[in-house]
C-alpha cells in the first residue's frame, strides 16, 4: 500500500495546487494506513499497537509530503516569470 500511496501523492502533486495536494496526500495516507491496519489489506502479522507499524508509515507520509513539496518547487521554478 505504500507504493499505491506514493503514486497517488505523485498524481495529486502534478494535478492540484500545493495546498490541496498536501491535504489530498494526507487523506490518501490515512486511507492506505487504515487499509493495512484494519481493512481489506490487513494481515494477521500486523500489530497496530507497535512502533514497528507506525514508524515506517510516518516515514512514508513524510516522503509523500516531500514529493508534493518538491514537485511544487520544480513547477514554480520552471514557470515563466511575469512582470
Amino acid at each position: 500500500m505504500d507504493i499505491v500511496f506514493l503514486i497517488i501523492a505523485l498524481a495529486v502533486a502534478l494535478l492540484l495546487p500545493r495546498s490541496r495536494a498536501l491535504v489530498a496526500t494526507g487523506l490518501a495516507w490515512a486511507v492506505c494506513l487504515a487499509f493495512v491496519g484494519w481493512g481489506p489489506a490487513h494481515n494477521a502479522n500486523v500489530h497496530t499497537d507497535s512502533t514497528g507499524f507506525w514508524a515506517p508509515w510516518i516515514v512514508v507520509l513524510l516522503m509523500g509530503l516531500g514529493l508534493v513539496a518538491g514537485i511544487d518547487f520544480v513547477q514554480r521554478r520552471r514557470a515563466p516569470h511575469r512582470p
